[in-house]
């Protein structure tokens, strides 16, 4: 039903009143540009009358894939169908304001634009002249194509510094980086259906994945088995047909066990095995390292390994250029003698090492007073995964926010490696869902809008990607290898830049004592890895503006209250562009209101292959108050910098290269010669799809009227091809089926599934396999492991303010513990409660749960500080201790990337004591 009846006087009849509600001028199509990470995103109607947003819901006009598999309709959540009260939530920011108090204080004085960006344009003039550009530090979390450009464009020509805060979050998944040699892989949901066992291990669908969890639940129908493996009787444990409980952090020592039961009973796949892994690749009995090249003669190659055929009885090439073996038949068992260079030596294949270790320390016995599964749940799991038709995994990015998640995901893959289970319908491990709009790769330092222009800012890889190739280099390898070198999307890691001036190293720095599989410290493993150049060293000079634009690091960040301490005094500037007051924005010096959802044109510039659709959102309201589009809020600023570097006759300064820079010039270059300015947003947007490769022939307008457009392709931005696979429009997304149906070598320094890492600090920490190792006592020696996970109500920090999601739980932070715990410390349900260990303190409700494992507490993130008693919630008491496995590096595929292998942030091993508040 619609309606333009102009609006009438309220009646004195209950059901008037109900009927206007559903009466409306006009629908917009449009979506929500939050990150919601796995379920991301969904295309929704907007309905608005007289010019407000007074409901949205979701459009359910998806296509079905084929005939054989569920669509995809309906995509969204509890929290899209409120997003229009978000829109008018008494948090939203409606004007530019400027700190009128202390940092923090909450005093605040109402400004216009103009002085906030003259204010503003001054003060990046001084920081850049007199601290140097480098010092003015963006933390970046945009959502949308337009709005990332703005802030990445501006940052890049200013000479500013990106944060890269995706090692900081914990996602980066190190486990799968240096197993596949990329993290990202991910199937399409739809493709769950062909699945026959699924595991849900590391990960919490029904809370983190509601618009995708229906396929989870179709393949039941369809016949799968879904076992859900985690500490606490989680929601989606109460969904699933088995649920198997360990201790947190073992999961290793469970997949482990697993692995023996497979290889004790011969129930691996011979064929994947030999093609697809290092395993029969040899391994020097003498130096524990691969059989090389360059052990045998003179000037051989340290990147040419080999097998033991079986067939000639003699060692010989494994294949680089593609997986196909031909005639050989390598051998998985046995130990051989072969002739190096410097003599006789004693090698065997990696698998027969593997096999040793297992019988030796991880049978389901031993493998159970480790995890504290039982060992006839071992036994069993491990059969029904080899003998599954097609196994799938739900793993969620958890793991990698464990200390030593690494090891937990190299022992998974090993298990779905062994089975044989991927590169087919219904079979694979899932890791990082990662799918990028690829012009969002060129159009940040292009000179003009032109598709030259565009070409030519990636013209210098030229020369290196056809040195690759003659080196026998596919060109997907050719193209993640210089991706790697050239950290295309990339910025410094926000940890590094934290552990240096944000005062983190006073407790991230403390692994030592907290990990007993440490002989050195921290810094002398950093010290090291900076040295070799393994790892880029942080930067020099400290912060001295910070544009969260939109960021939220003093919520986010672990040990949040050490960056208030140390990181804040030191500012001079502090800038939060937002559309509420976060935690960062309270201490800021000036807040500006952003545009919302539903009020400016852009499109979500990352997705994942779990719903293969582009997104658009449509201006279906004005700008709430005085908010402005983020595109329009730096190319206002441009001009005024400009402005006033010319009025102060201060036109140059210089980059932190030593090279000169200009003032003068920067609105020109920004907006591409005058061609993208203040109100294109959504032309921004517009250029960035119509340039992308990921859509073939798009057209903008039919984009915007439908809401969504399905992805055609993986496009060219290096980050997308870990997924190894084409995406066709009438087939489900099925990752790696390069690797298994063409061949095509995996991006590692053997060009397999690599479970052998001889790099000198995985073995000098016993790290050459996957193994188990204790979780560290990470804060201290307490009774209690807290751990945490993506709220439903909220995912992150964007809808804690949300009357109607508050309104679905408790409306303010809980941890949720054990009965028997509480019982023992004479808490009871809803107490406040204080939660510490040596690394600081904080208040609490107590939430007491019979679903919660004893020995374990979960504190669901993203509250704000200022919605826990004393204003600091749970990260003040998160150790986050740096894993110097982390910090490894010069090994081919284990090298400092965007966003991955580099030093991390961890949570989830977090040592606490409760007690009741006083």
């Amino acid at each position: 039903m619609t309606s333009k009846t102009p609006a009438r006087a309220a009646s004195r009849q209950p059901s008037d009143h109900y009927r206007q509600k559903w009466r409306w001028d006009r629908v917009v199509r449009g979506t929500h540009l939050i990150n919601c990470w796995y379920q991301r995103n969904c295309a929704f109607n907007v309905f608005v009358k007289d010019g407000v947003a007074v409901r949205e819901e979701q459009t359910g006009d998806y296509p079905q894939t084929n005939p054989s598999v569920p669509d995809f309709n309906p995509r969204g959540c509890q929290k899209g169908v409120c997003y229009a009260d978000l829109t008018y939530n008494p948090g939203r920011v409606l004007s530019p304001l400027k700190r009128a108090g202390e940092r923090g204080e909450g005093k605040w004085t109402r400004v216009t634009w103009d002085e906030a960006i003259a204010d503003i344009a001054n003060k990046i003039i001084d920081a850049a002249r007199e601290s140097g550009p480098e010092t003015i530090v963006f933390d970046q979390n945009p959502t949308g194509v337009a709005s990332y450009l703005a802030v990445s464009r501006f940052a890049g020509l200013l000479g500013a510094t990106v944060l890269d805060v995706n090692l900081e979050v914990g996602d980066e998944q190190q486990g799968a980086a240096v197993t596949f040699g990329t993290p990202i892989a991910c199937r399409s949901a739809d493709d769950y259906f062909h699945s026959d066992l699924i595991f849900i291990w590391g990960g919490n669908p029904v809370y983190t994945q509601i618009p995708n969890y229906h396929f989870l639940a179709e393949a039941r129908y369809n016949g799968a088995r879904v076992v859900t493996i985690s500490p606490d009787f989680s929601p989606s444990a109460v969904h699933a047909d088995t649920w198997v409980t360990v201790k947190p952090g073992t999961d290793a020592a469970l997949a482990l066990g697993m692995a023996q039961v497979i290889i004790a009973g011969r129930l691996y796949n011979e064929g994947f095995v030999r093609e697809q892994t290092d395993l029969p690749l040899l391994v020097r009995t003498d130096t524990r390292r691969f059989l090389r090249e360059s052990d045998l003669r003179p000037r051989g190659a340290d990147d040419v390994f080999y097998v033991f055929d079986t067939k000639t009885q003699r060692i010989a090439k494994a294949p680089k250029r593609s997986l196909r073996l031909g005639a050989l038949v390598p051998a998985l068992e046995g130990e051989f003698e072969v002739a190096t260079k410097d003599g006789p030596v004693k090698v065997k294949p990696v698998f027969q090492a593997l096999k040793e270790r297992l019988d030796a320390e991880y049978t389901p016995e031993q493998a159970a007073a480790l995890c504290g599964a039982h060992p006839s749940a071992i036994r069993e799991l491990a059969e029904a995964l080899a003998r599954a038709k097609a196994a799938s995994c739900v793993s969620g990015a958890s793991l990698s926010k464990f200390y030593h998640g690494d090891l937990m995901m190299r022992a998974q893959i090993l298990l779905f490696a062994l089975c044989g289970q991927m590169g087919r319908p219904g079979a694979g491990y899932d890791t990082l869902p990662f799918l990028i709009i690829d012009s969002t790769m060129n159009l940040p330092g292009a000179a003009s809008l032109s598709r030259w222009a565009s070409l030519k800012s990636i013209l210098p890889m030229l020369p290196a990607f056809l040195a690759l190739r003659m080196k026998g280099f596919s060109p997907e390898l050719a193209m993640y290898e210089l991706g790697r070198r050239l950290t295309i999307r990339g910025g410094v890691n926000s940890v590094m830049v934290w552990y240096e001036h944000g005062g983190l190293k006073s407790v991230s720095g403390r692994s030592r004592e907290w990990d007993p599989y440490l002989k050195r410290d921290v810094d002398d493993y950093l010290e090291e890895a900076w040295t070799k150049g393994w790892q880029p060293r942080p930067p020099a000079k400290a912060p001295k503006a910070l544009f969260a634009a939109p960021g939220n690091s003093l919520r986010r960040v672990r040990g949040g209250h050490r960056l208030i301490e140390h990181l804040v005094p030191q500012l001079d500037l502090i800038v939060c562009i937002d559309t509420r007051l976060s935690s960062t924005a309270l201490y800021a010096d000036y807040v500006l209101p952003a545009a919302g959802s539903y009020e400016k044109c852009d499109v979500t510039d990352w997705y994942t292959p779990l719903s293969p659709f582009a997104h658009v959102t449509n201006p279906a309201i004005a700008p709430v108050g005085e908010a402005m589009a983020e595109w329009d809020i730096f190319a206002r600023l441009v001009k005024a910098i400009e402005r006033q570097a010319e009025a102060r006759g201060l036109l140059t300064y210089k980059g932190a290269d030593g090279k000169r820079r200009r003032f003068d010039n920067l609105a020109r270059r920004f907006t591409y010669g005058g061609r993208l300015g203040e109100g294109d947003h959504e032309k921004v947007a517009q250029t960035v799809m119509e340039m992308s490769g990921n859509f073939g022939r798009l057209d903008w307008q039919e984009f915007r009227k439908k809401g969504h457009a399905r992805f055609a392709g993986l496009g060219s931005h290096p980050a997308n091809f870990g997924n190894a696979t084409d995406i066709a429009p009438d087939e489900t997304i099925v990752p790696h089926r390069w690797r298994v149906e063409k061949k095509t070598p995996w991006p590692t320094m053997t060009r397999r599934i690599q479970f052998y890492i001889d790099q000198p600090l995985y073995m000098e920490l016993g790290e050459e396999l996957p193994v188990h190792k204790d979780p560290p006592i990470a804060g201290g020696d307490y009774p209690l492991t807290m751990t945490g996970g993506h709220n439903r109500h909220s995912i992150h920090a964007s809808f804690r303010l949300s009357r109607p999601m508050l309104e679905l739980e408790r409306g303010e932070p809980m941890l949720c513990m054990s009965v028997a715990d509480a019982e023992a410390r004479g808490i009871a349900n809803g107490d406040l409660v204080l939660v510490r260990n040596d690394v600081g303190e904080f208040k609490v409700s107590a939430k007491v749960m019979p679903a919660v494992r004893p020995g374990q507490v979960i504190l669901y993130h993203a509250w704000e500080n200022y919605q826990f008693p004393d204003g600091m919630g749970h990260r003040n008491v998160i150790a986050t201790p740096i894993n110097p496995v982390e910090a490894a590096g010069g090994y081919f595929h284990i090298q400092a990337t965007t966003a991955i292998l580099q030093p991390g942030h961890n949570d989830r091993d977090t040592r606490v004591e409760v007690t009741k508040a006083q």
